[in-house]
């Protein structure tokens, strides 16, 4: 997206060199169908064994299809609050703050408001300020099942405020997000359908598809000259050259392996997989990070229709199928949903302030990977810690996402959580997929957050807003009543994951002394004309999914490139 921005400026030409095809079938523009993982659109890579979630390995979800994320992703597209925005700037990057980036949210949005009648409805709010006259198109589904009612109800009887628009600068509390929804057609928009097929006919943008870069080509001075590119179709290779900056959107998982395989990174690791080190640069695969989640699962007495439908009655599915079909309305308009929970510490856990006392008082080495020896890395970290703790004991930011349609399976994502991993080069087969180590959940921090939310979880489920539909606990069970039986079950049942595949923060936006990747310009410490622009370079992960924070941080980046160009 932001390349094709790029090339606003005429004496810019721009080349997107892309790994996959670009697909426009229904499977990624039907709302309905992301709700489920589109596996041909992604990257097949699995993580190594996660040693706090049973040594068991887990899917990477990547999108490898152009679009990227924004074409296989379940569409939510909700921004963070304004303190999660503050904490990149206060770690030094100026500029980077909700000040600094609420105009790149609005210049890359446009929110298609529901009619007066369909508000009234479905109980939709925004505010309108928040948006702008952009390429991405937001909106809502016209549909919403029964039973997500009812546990709208039962937060508001737990004390869980309601948030007018989530876009606001505070999204804890109850909040309506967006769906990157064009409502013109009820198919999703997404940064190939708003961003390259506007743009594709100028002269100065070029769409390679199906490519894949292998090598930055550096010269002895670290300027970034071109890269190397293979052929996926017959396995020819080329090489590119750039005239004026080269541009790593290549995502949180295969940006630092780029960096790696071209001579920048670690020099263990560079060095453990041969390839010959050309800037010893710590940051580079450090600071990965993702939203953990616990899955519980609750049988209910639900309302037909209800958010299993679909999947469990074949001719409910068809005759919806033919009303999305013939009118682009009714339950097909719906993606992964758009009621969500964020609720702050103090919210899910009646103990906050002692957890908060407890994460200050850690010795950080004892939970971080060994990388962190490096000083540079440890400083990082802890005035990330030190940010971390100060917003959630003020409540400034959410601890926990409780995303809910009515169902039974519910998902408890950690939104900022403060255990770290590493993406790194696979030794004996660099140019295969890299080792993605999450070591999630190693932060005791982490995993209190995580048990506190069941508590809270089991808390809602007993409201006597959610009585009607009798829940009864099936997984992971009444008896998991203490963290250590918790985690102990859920791991047996498979119910955690160390993903909800928001990957981020691998080649961290920090000074460098602070164990930083790229600076505020986004540029490579230690290299020229070569920048980064994807998850990546997010310090600290947003509690909220990544999607509508990435179009604002592409957005702005496109003014840096022009400005410097």
């Amino acid at each position: 997206m932001a390349p094709s921005n790029s090339s606003d400026a005429a004496k810019i030409s721009v080349l997107v060199i892309e790994y996959g095809p670009v697909d426009r079938s229904n499977k990624t523009l039907v709302p309905f169908y992301a709700t489920s993982t589109n596996t041909a659109g992604m990257f097949n890579i699995t993580s190594a064994p996660e040693p706090f979630m049973g040594n068991s390995t887990f899917a990477i979800m990547a999108g490898s299809i152009a679009g990227g994320g924004s074409s296989v992703n379940g569409m939510i597209c909700g921004r963070a609050s304004a303190a999660d925005y503050d904490s990149w700037e206060q770690l030094g990057n100026k500029g980077w703050g909700w000040e600094g980036l609420l105009p790149y949210f609005k210049k890359g949005t446009t929110l298609d408001a529901p009619s007066a009648e369909e508000a009234a409805k479905l109980g939709y709010t925004w505010d309108p300020s928040y948006y702008g006259k952009g390429p991405l198109q937001l909106g809502y589904p016209d549909f919403q099942y029964p039973d997500m009612y009812t546990f709208f109800n039962g937060f508001e009887e737990l004390g869980v405020t309601f948030q007018k628009d989530q876009g606001a600068g505070n999204n804890t509390g109850l909040v309506w997000s967006p769906s990157a929804l064009d409502t013109k057609t009820m198919t999703r928009s997404s940064s190939l359908t708003a961003y390259y097929d506007t743009a594709s006919s100028r002269k100065n943008l070029n769409l390679l598809a199906e490519h894949q870069v292998t090598q930055i080509i550096l010269s002895s001075d670290l300027t970034a000259q071109g890269v190397k590119v293979t052929n996926r179709a017959d396995g020819s290779t080329l090489s590119i050259y750039a005239k004026k900056e080269v541009i790593l959107a290549a995502g949180a998982v295969h940006t630092p392996q780029l960096l790696q395989l071209s001579g920048i990174g670690p020099k263990a690791v560079l060095k453990a997989a041969g390839v010959k080190v050309k800037l010893d640069l710590a940051a580079v695969g450090s600071n990965f990070q993702d939203h953990p989640v616990a899955y519980s699962m609750w049988a209910l007495n639900q309302t037909f229709p209800n958010a299993n439908s679909l999947g469990s009655n074949a001719t409910y599915n068809a005759e919806a199928l033919a009303e999305y079909q013939a009118n682009k309305s009714g339950p097909y308009t719906r993606s992964q949903g758009n009621s969500v929970a964020f609720l702050p510490l103090q919210t899910v856990a009646d103990d906050a302030a002692a957890l908060v006392a407890d994460l200050k008082a850690q010795a950080p080495a004892e939970h971080l990977p060994a990388i962190y020896s490096d000083g540079s890395l440890m400083k990082g970290f802890k005035a990330q810690r030190d940010i971390v703790a100060q917003q959630l004991a003020d409540g400034s930011v959410a601890a926990i996402e409780f995303p809910f349609s009515g169902a039974g399976f519910v998902p408890n994502a950690v939104q900022k959580p403060l255990s770290r991993g590493t993406v790194y080069l696979n030794a004996s087969d660099p140019t295969g997929a890299p080792v993605v180590s999450h070591q999630a959940l190693a932060n005791p921090f982490d995993r209190k957050q995580m048990f506190a939310a069941m508590q809270f979880t089991r808390r809602f489920f007993a409201s006597d807003a959610v009585a009607s539909m009798t829940p009864a606990e099936t997984a992971p069970g009444a008896a998991a009543d203490t963290e250590d039986a918790f985690f102990a079950t859920m791991n047996a049942a498979g119910l955690l994951s160390p993903t909800f595949a928001h990957a981020s923060g691998s080649c961290p936006m920090m000074p460098r002394k602070a164990g930083g990747c790229v600076g505020a310009d986004l540029l490579v410490y230690g290299a020229k004309k070569l920048s980064v622009i994807d998850a990546s370079i997010m310090p600290i992960i947003p509690s909220n999914h990544l999607q509508a924070s990435m179009y604002a941080v592409a957005e702005k980046a496109a003014d840096l490139i022009k400005a410097r160009a």
